[in-house]
């Protein structure tokens, strides 16, 4: 099996080698030539050189679009998880623990239900009026009463000036811990605003422009060219933790993975930008082979997985749960996912490396014959001879297998789903494909509008594992009074007393005894199967450049990045 894993994940590589061999070279659009040399493509004709100097121009790739010049806009959305033009309160070190950002210290309440938010004086907005509490109170209302993000719905009670320098926000419960962690990556739009630009503003989604894009994190907006599809962003010189050793950096935007590692193989990008997600392992050989990047692999923190919805009356069905999960070759779905880097992934769901994960669970493995004793012990049998079997009263049985859609992850879903709809044909079940689920909308409308699916392959995303775990995809409601709404479909009172428990946390180490308790409630009741723990990339210059600092989930292109990143 190890070696036929390696040849498939070799065989799609070799395919990915030659599409992109095919591609050509990248229009005049696209950036530098493929003969361009690496200074010429990556810093200006009088950038400095010298060794240990500041960057003049980092270019990064990224798979998002430059619609609207707002907090709404796909890009800027996902920078301003990472404090870039709009600075958060707090942020993640490269450990992915809580650390202050725009605030100067916080400090949570002994029982968990406030925390309070201290500042330092002479913050600046990006237009040089003065940061004060007056903008920070007025910007938790707009989420509070306006936008209502989950992050505000599910934790924030109400928000307190205390002085100049100082402000508390009240918790629904002992949730402040988790509030932190989930604030970080609040929704879009979701952001600290300057009262003074946006106190007559009505219609939020509506302001656009120059006037709208400015806020206090360290970098300004310069421009968008929206012919070479680049977004230019200069560092904030007044920025209050001192300035950027980046000076200016390029978004260069793309469609696929594809484009990206294309992108890097004519040496148009220095690194990637993708929230919670870098290449996966197929494309690596295609980068390999390049002098001066290294390929930045770490171990994804979330992962690929088989959801079952709890509303849909053949997937309640423990029996026929434990069935699939034997059923399935994990093997398989691991090259499929990665080829070489991936693994089987663990019986309990959540991936290694994140807080709280139960590392004495076993690795998923696949068992036909034990899936085939499952289904005959439950009463699903083949009673009219076609091959499939019928449910317990004879009627049809069939499994709708529906992959999730994603343009950064091209046609991961669509393989991994084809894979499971294999599997369960094998053990008699009669499992097909989603044909309608082929673009964004229609996944949505699927899996969290209407939840009318049955197997979903979709995916727990680094961003999610961080803040709460894998289990707020997989309950529908949960809290301290257990009327939440989650993005789940399982209520079960012992499942939503376990993620209770998470998000009622009021320090690590309360979250890391309720995740470890989740995991193993998940490897029991079988409410989501994980298909592999994969290797994730994100390429980085060191040609070039050095002192990169990496983070967990998010790659070289981070926080902490901006402010080392020095000239080899």
């Amino acid at each position: 099996m190890k070696l036929w894993k390696r040849f498939f994940g070799l065989a799609l590589c070799i395919a990915l080698m030659v599409s992109l061999a095919a591609c050509g070279s990248p229009s005049e659009e696209g950036g530098a030539s493929p003969d361009a040399s690496p200074e010429e493509s990556q810093t200006p004709p009088d950038a400095a050189s010298v060794s240990g100097s500041e960057v003049e121009l980092l270019n990064v790739g990224c798979i998002y679009e430059f619609d609207v010049e707002s907090p709404y806009c796909d890009l800027i959305k996902y920078l301003s998880y990472d404090s870039f033009m709009y600075a958060n309160l707090v942020r993640y070190d490269a450990n992915n623990e809580v650390v202050p950002c725009l605030c100067e210290r916080y400090e949570i309440a002994e029982d968990g239900t406030a925390v309070t938010f201290y500042f330092k004086d002479g913050i600046r907005w990006h237009d040089g009026e003065p940061l004060t509490m007056e903008d920070i109170e007025f910007s938790l209302n707009l989420w509070l009463n306006v936008l209502k993000p989950s992050v505000a719905l599910r934790y924030m009670k109400d928000v307190e000036v205390l002085d100049e320098t100082s402000i508390r926000v009240n918790m629904q419960s002992s949730c402040a811990y988790v509030f932190l962690r989930h604030m970080i990556m609040s929704s879009a739009g979701c952001v600290i605003y300057p009262k003074h630009i946006w106190e007559g503003v009505e219609d939020l989604k509506s302001f656009t422009g120059k006037e709208a894009m400015i806020g206090c994190g360290p970098y300004v907006y310069e421009s968008y060219d929206s012919e070479a599809k680049i977004a230019y962003f200069n560092r904030f010189e007044d920025y209050h933790e001192g300035a950027p050793s980046v000076k200016r950096i390029a978004f260069h935007l793309y469609e696929s993975p594809e484009s990206v590692v294309m992108a890097y193989k004519n040496r148009e990008i220095d690194c990637m930008f993708q929230y919670a997600a870098g290449l996966a392992g197929v494309y690596v050989p295609a980068l390999q082979g390049l002098d001066g990047l290294d390929i930045g692999e770490e171990v994804n923190l979330g992962s690929p997985i088989l959801e079952f919805n709890f509303k849909d009356t053949l997937t309640q069905d423990l029996e026929l749960r434990k069935a699939v999960y034997s059923a399935l070759d994990y093997e398989l779905l691991a090259a499929a996912n990665g080829g070489e880097y991936c693994v089987p992934g663990g019986r309990g769901v959540i991936s290694p490396g994140n807080i709280g994960y139960a590392e004495d669970l076993p690795a998923n493995c696949q068992d036909v014959e034990e899936a085939k004793r499952l289904l005959d012990a439950a009463g699903y049998t083949d009673q009219n001879g076609d091959g499939f079997r019928e449910n317990r009263d004879g009627a049809e049985m069939r499994i709708m297998v529906s992959p999730a859609y994603s343009a950064s992850k091209g046609t991961l879903y669509q393989r991994l789903a084809e894979v499971v709809v294999r599997d369960l044909q094998n053990v008699g079940l009669n499992a097909y494909l989603d044909e309608n689920v082929s673009n964004s909308d229609a996944w949505k409308a699927r899996f969290s509008q209407n939840k009318d699916f049955q197997i979903a392959i979709t995916s727990c995303s680094q961003g999610v594992a961080i803040i709460d775990t894998v289990n707020q995809g997989l309950v529908e409601k949960a809290g301290s009074d257990g009327t939440l709404t989650w993005n789940g479909t399982n209520d079960t009172p012992e499942y939503v007393e376990i993620f209770s428990k998470i998000i009622d946390s009021k320090n690590p180490e309360e979250y890391a005894a309720a995740a470890d308790e989740s995991q193993r409630y998940l490897a029991e009741e079988m409410v989501a199967i994980s298909l592999g723990v994969e290797s994730m990339f994100y390429p980085y210059n060191i040609a070039d450049y050095t002192d990169w600092s990496f983070r967990s989930g998010n790659g070289a292109f981070s926080y902490d990045t901006w402010f080392t990143l020095k000239i080899k």
